[in-house]
């Protein structure tokens, strides 16, 4: 390139949106807007003589564009060599300016409060109404002490015992309210690359969701929210860690892109499809026009794929009896109903041999005995529960297996004898491959066409005292049968946000060790710290509502106190441990709460008089110009998202920089916890 061609060059590529993430110009980018007359490109070329005098005639005083000639630079190669890989660039998500997501810095707090206004009271419709759902979106010039490490306050550890003052943390369970965001980023300097698993049950993003989950944001707000969060998040992972983001439809594919660009593709493991409600119970549009939603998804990445661990379990672990139940519940056929007392006298009979030229013996049975599961129970007077764990190696099934051993039995057997229905013969051979590899092996036939009997024994594993059948795990997941009775599990109430323990169990134990550390920043009703708490797995939970943070806190006390639903059965639960609770020290963000909570707005104008007088007001507000008056005209909902936006966020809670200052009043004890955990790492 030479000449005119690289001033014209060095021009455009002052134009950020010309620019690719190499530092390249992109071509069609630069016929996008040039065709399109963009104000700000031209001026561009009119603010450079030389490209000014290439590119516009002077008529009359008017500068006039000519795209013709502009378009035969662009198009010539020694301006921009003419091939693809010259132009080429990365499939990225944008916003409505055309900036990447990935590379802006704004941040977007969000303020979730999903039961704010509506505790006026209980009747139909206010419970029926839409609420608000306050974030707001701060560009980089805004953002001052705003990611820094907070105090924490009103620290407790939490026991069968009670509550008691904690002044350090070593390996503890944690529990912190507080912005999800602003707290993840003050675990940053304790946890940086120490976290093994992330579970997040995040935000859906949907229009029209009722109380409790009003969670609709504008679209590139909530992918910068999520952008925000996924690039602390791969900090904090350590290098074999993994997160799992579960979501619906809605913004599931945009999320996958995002990832993509934040973890990289070559860390995407798998997305995994989970069957949470039957298509009859179901939410969804109109019949004639939509299909009803009742999958939803988890998202697998990995910090960096190389070096994660296998999957500890790839398989899904049903307890036997609840396994029949369902099957009984969605009448679907059980196939193992039978149980073999007696097999019989063995009489050797004669022999045959695999595609090997080895032996394979052949016995006849005489004198079995075969009872259904029902029958025996009831000639034993015990439950039908109690004749599988007492029977379990002797149930099984028929089939008609795809091998070659049975063709060549049967051909054998029917060579020299004419079977019965109710004749029974048993092989003993060594296989060659398989399970069974170089071990002699029995199988047992019954009948005219030499059914083989499947035991029930093979695709079950004991653990402790209970038993498990085992399938491997694929990508999805059916669930339905934990949802139905969820309102129980950990004796909360949250009506739409819980997920099944089972659920989060299986994600948990497919990466995680005891003593592993598990992060979950949308904690709502507690599942996941719940669900590690059972299985020894290191816990956080990050929360930011009022509502949310009292029934993890429950439903915690309930888990340490033998909370006997969910997962406890399997887990052999009975109770114990503790974690720590705390919340970052709030500063304006008490005035955040407490512009929720009003109900009229002569509490908003009070709100707004303290306001004025407070060093909590944005430097981009002019308050003289706002007046009690302007308040007075404005609906609640939006009195709360004004009186919101003039708050400087950086005030929000008090940086772990100024706790020795005077001028805020820190309890000695909050104070002392909050060194430990910075200082004590």
């Amino acid at each position: 390139m030479f000449g005119e061609f690289e001033n014209v060059y060095d021009v455009l590529k002052n134009d950020d949106r010309l620019v690719a993430s190499d530092g390249t110009l992109m071509k069609n980018r630069i016929y996008e807007l040039s065709s399109k007359l963009d104000e700000t490109f031209l001026q561009l070329l009119l603010d450079n003589e030389i490209t000014k005098n290439m590119f516009f005639k002077n008529v009359n005083g008017i500068f006039v564009f000519d795209s013709q000639k502009f378009n035969w630079v662009i198009d010539s190669k020694e301006f921009l060599p003419d091939s693809y890989s010259e132009y080429k660039k990365d499939i990225m998500l944008v916003d409505d300016n055309n900036n990447s997501i990935s590379k802006m810095d704004n941040v977007v707090l969000s303020f979730p409060y999903k039961d704010c206004i509506l505790e006026m009271d209980s009747t139909e419709e206010t419970e029926k109404r839409k609420e608000v759902f306050f974030n707001e979106t701060l560009m980089k010039k805004e953002i001052d002490t705003l990611l820094s490490p907070k105090i924490f306050a009103n620290v407790k550890r939490i026991s069968k015992d009670g509550e008691e003052t904690a002044i350090d943390i070593q390996n503890d369970n944690l529990i912190i309210k507080g912005n999800n965001l602003l707290s993840m980023y003050s675990l940053v300097p304790r946890y940086k690359g120490k976290i093994k698993c992330m579970y997040w049950d995040i935000l859906y993003n949907r229009e029209k969701d009722y109380v409790p989950y009003n969670d609709s944001f504008k679209h590139t707000s909530w992918l910068t929210m999520m952008k925000n969060r996924l690039d602390v998040s791969k900090t904090l992972l350590r290098k074999d860690g993994v997160i799992f983001l579960q979501c619906d439809d809605t913004e599931m594919h945009y999320l996958k892109v995002l990832c993509d660009e934040i973890y990289g593709r070559d860390n995407y493991v798998n997305t995994i499809s989970v069957k949470m409600k039957d298509a009859a119970g179901a939410s969804g549009g109109g019949e004639d026009k939509r299909f009803k939603k009742n999958i939803e998804y988890i998202l697998i990445y990995a910090k960096q794929y190389d070096e994660m661990d296998k999957f500890n379990n790839v398989y899904k672990y049903t307890e036997i009896y609840e396994l029949v139940k369902w099957y009984r519940e969605n009448k679907i056929s059980w196939k193992y109903g039978s149980v073999l007392l007696e097999e019989g006298e063995k009489e050797y009979f004669t022999s045959t041999v695999d595609g090997d030229g080895n032996e394979i013996k052949i016995y006849k049975r005489n004198g079995y005995v075969t009872k259904s599961i029902k029958q025996v129970a009831k000639e034993e007077g015990i439950s039908e529960r109690e004749v599988y764990y007492k029977y379990y190696k002797r149930i099984f099934r028929t089939e008609m297996p795809q091998s070659s051993i049975r063709p060549r039995v049967m051909e054998k057997v029917k060579s020299l004898v004419d079977v019965g229905k109710d004749d029974f013969y048993s092989i003993e051979y060594t296989p060659k491959t398989g399970k069974y590899k170089g071990i002699v092996y029995e199988q047992f036939y019954k009948g005219e066409n030499f059914n083989l009997y499947a035991w029930l024994e093979e695709v079950l594993e004991k653990q402790g005292e209970y038993l498990y059948k085992k399938d491997i795990q694929g990508t999805f997941w059916d669930f339905v049968g934990q949802t139905k009775n969820l309102t129980k599990e950990g004796q909360v109430q949250l009506a739409n946000g819980k997920k099944p323990e089972k659920l989060v169990g299986a994600i948990l134990d497919c990466c995680m060790k005891p003593g592993d550390i598990v992060l979950d920043a949308y904690l709502g009703s507690g599942t996941t710290a719940a669900v590690a708490h059972k299985k020894g797995y290191t816990y956080i939970g990050l929360e930011q509502l009022n509502k949310h943070i009292e029934l993890a806190k429950t439903r915690l006390s309930n888990v340490i106190n033998g909370d006997k639903s969910g997962i406890s059965s399997d887990e052999n639960w009975n109770g114990g441990g503790s974690y720590i609770y705390c919340e970052l020290a709030e500063n304006s963000q008490t005035y955040i709460d407490k512009i929720y909570k009003a109900n009229t707005i002569e509490e908003l104008v009070d709100i707004f008089n303290f306001l004025k007088e407070s060093e909590f007001i944005s430097y981009r507000v002019d308050i003289n110009k706002m007046k009690d008056d302007d308040f007075i005209q404005l609906s609640i909902d939006d009195a709360k998202k004004v009186l919101i936006s003039i708050i400087d966020k950086n005030t929000l809670y008090i940086n772990y920089s100024d706790i020795d200052n005077e001028d805020y009043v820190i309890d000695d004890d909050d104070k002392a916890f909050t060194k430990n955990f910075y200082e004590g790492v």
